[in-house]
């Protein structure tokens, strides 16, 4: 799957640069931080497995940031690719792609900004 980015930009706060995918400040290091989940807000990609626990973050924050080799927080495009298993969706499933943060519900209150992105997938 993958996802281009058409226009816009998210802040993680009001003093860090833009973003597309994650979070600039840096404590993050380059980790990206969009998710497409399902309707129940669980991650198809990336899998859960994928995901990192940052260590300055209490035990009790939920992961939720990611390295893709080839992605930034501000590339033109973020694709998932050799995928350890494909990824089974049922026809009109309803697919949500969602900012990190929000996601887990952990420092979202000084979040802003919105991007609008093509989706585009594979399948057969």
């Amino acid at each position: 799957m993958k996802l281009v980015h058409k226009s816009g930009s998210i802040h993680c706060n009001e003093v860090d640069s833009d973003s597309y995918w994650g979070c600039t400040h840096s404590s993050y290091a380059n980790q990206l931080m969009t998710f497409i989940t399902n309707i129940n807000r669980e991650s198809l990609l990336p899998p859960v497995e994928d995901l990192e626990e940052l260590p300055y973050h209490d035990v009790s924050v939920k992961k939720h940031t990611y390295n893709l080799d080839g992605n930034g927080y501000k590339s033109a495009e973020l694709v998932f690719r050799n995928l350890s298993s494909p990824l089974f969706l049922s026809r009109n499933q309803e697919l949500q792609i969602w900012y990190g943060q929000d996601w887990v519900g952990f420092s979202e209150d000084n979040n802003s900004g919105e991007t609008c992105v093509d989706v585009y997938a594979w399948y057969m």
